[in-house]
């Protein structure tokens, strides 16, 4: 043999301490990315459940006007007010919830941050449906029994 060895495979020092230089510079490319894609996410799901919501609301309030009565639980101008109010309660509230939307997304009476679902709070002539999973930023629904107006609020 001359002075040449025969190479058996592998990588060299350098050539592993490229690749995993390469690998680095692509996580940090790519972490961020998926971060903003879990608030995007959040985002999304709080504003469809804000549509359904209102569009729920808007129709048992036109079921109402053409019928003068409606089959979930309503004011005496026809908002829905789950078991009656104002004041409005949480349970009242979660009432609501289950009642308008054909298959809620999971929700309970009070707020539970971190939690499943939705947290459902009454106070005075408002319900409050606060997005659970994600806390920063607080994402909620806020509904008014008396007026029918509903908001999506990120706070």
């Amino acid at each position: 043999m001359s002075g040449w060895q025969t190479r058996h495979g592998g990588f060299t020092l350098i050539e592993a301490v490229f690749v995993i230089a390469i690998l680095g510079i692509l996580a940090s490319i790519a972490i961020p990315r998926f971060i903003d894609l879990t608030e995007q996410a959040h985002h999304a799901t709080a504003r469809a459940t804000h549509g359904g919501f209102s569009s729920a609301v808007n129709l048992i309030q036109a079921e109402w006007q053409a019928r003068g009565s409606s089959s979930v639980g309503t004011s005496s101008t026809g908002w829905p007010n789950g078991t009656g109010g104002p004041p409005m309660t949480n349970p009242a509230c979660a009432a609501i919830w289950t009642d308008i939307l054909t298959s809620p997304p999971p929700g309970s009476p009070g707020f539970a941050p971190g939690a499943d679902g939705w947290g459902t709070l009454g106070f005075f002539n408002f319900c409050f449906f606060v997005y659970q999973p994600d806390t920063t930023p607080f994402r909620l629904i806020r509904y008014n029994v008396l007026t029918g107006r509903v908001e999506y609020l990120v706070i």
